[in-house]
């Protein structure tokens, strides 16, 4: 039997020596999608990073938040604004343009730095917990000086322009960055690495509130997680938590794969090893999966995460030559895409087989 034409749309790509391919997003008659990697790349300096998925009622659209880091220029990292990008199947994404912050922004340059953005959707309007740092040229280094978490919130159908600062979340003497937010059984959570003035290494904070006004300091997480005893490791950031098949997920970032725990109570977590270490085959994406989120549709986990495919990890590492971080690495290696791949629950544990073909249904 002939099988259904396949209806093309087409994506932009960019290869190691920036030329232009198109890549495929397709679907078929029978309603079968399939999502093509990479979803998306940053149109002005192609820095696709952190990206945070919510789900819009008011729009009924998914919407992606992300860093837009300067991955073709010299200052990558620190004057960046947040891009967004919104899609109604998953499939096909528009890149929708930058935030404006009280008035300021929309622009592919920031007057000020903008990272990991963190969204939860309440009451008619979208909730961000994002790191803000003052700096726009690297006098502080490549990464620039203290990060802090602030609040802005937006009416939910104004989702890009519409932004207006609530407040700042913690102390000026806590260096903060990456905050994940949720809620459940009527409280909202949000958790950030911070690191105290002079403390020797970073925690992992928590706070809680009724109505995202009043906030509770529930203290440093007791558990396995930044416990480099449970894990091996002495580096985590990009906390994420998430609710699926009855129990809490936190995601980190180790530079290394993630890190996945599980929790009963959103409180007490229990490392259970790293997913998305190894390159995969998928155009794109070819190197260790970094900073994600997730997304829960029909029952089904979908992790949204950037690749740096140019970076050259091999060179940041010490074995007996001088290091080269990406901050001294070429232009080139620094650009990034964002992709999407599906977790799965095997014997009680998330896996993650990144070259599997993602498989959506198209209902009518």
């Amino acid at each position: 039997m002939i099988k259904s034409l396949l209806c093309l749309i087409l994506a932009l790509v960019f290869t190691g020596n920036g030329k232009i391919l198109f890549a495929q997003s397709s679907h078929s008659a029978d309603s079968e999608v399939k999502v093509h990697a990479p979803i998306f790349t940053d149109p002005n300096y192609q820095g696709s990073c952190d990206p945070e998925i919510v789900w819009n009622d008011q729009l009924h659209r998914y919407f992606i938040f992300y860093t837009a880091r300067k991955g073709n220029q010299e200052n990558t990292f620190l004057g960046t604004p947040i891009g967004v990008i919104s899609s109604a199947d998953l499939v096909n994404w528009d890149f929708e343009g930058y935030c404006i912050f009280d008035g300021v922004g929309g622009k592919k340059d920031a007057g000020e730095t903008f990272w990991a953005p963190a969204i939860i959707a309440h009451d008619g309007f979208l909730h961000l917990f994002v790191t803000y740092k003052s700096d726009t040229l690297p006098v502080k280094g490549p990464w620039g000086g203290p990060g802090k978490i602030v609040h802005y919130k937006t009416p939910s159908n104004n989702p890009i322009d519409g932004w207006m600062k609530v407040e700042d979340m913690h102390d000026p003497e806590i260096n903060a960055l990456d905050a994940t937010v949720y809620e459940s059984e009527g409280l909202f959570h949000v958790w950030y690495k911070g690191k105290l003035e002079g403390a020797a290494k970073n925690e992992l904070f928590h706070l809680v509130s009724t109505d995202m006004k009043k906030w509770e300091n529930r203290g440093f997480s007791q558990s396995d997680v930044f416990n480099e005893k449970a894990t091996g490791s002495d580096f985590e950031e990009a906390p994420y938590i998430f609710q699926w098949k009855n129990s809490f997920w936190l995601i980190t970032d180790p530079h290394n794969g993630f890190f996945v725990y599980q929790s009963a109570d959103g409180e007490n977590w229990k490392f259970q090893g790293t997913i998305l270490k190894e390159s995969g085959t998928r155009s794109l994406d070819n190197s260790i999966a970094r900073h994600c989120s997730v997304v829960v549709k029909d029952d089904r986990a979908f992790i949204f995460y950037h690749v740096e495919p140019w970076r050259r990890y091999d060179l940041e590492k010490k074995q007996g030559k001088e290091r080269v971080p990406i901050f001294k690495q070429p232009l080139e290696n620094r650009r990034s895409v964002l992709q999407m791949a599906e977790l799965e629950l095997q014997n009680g544990r998330i896996v993650c087989n990144r070259n599997k073909q993602i498989n959506l249904t198209q209902h009518p």
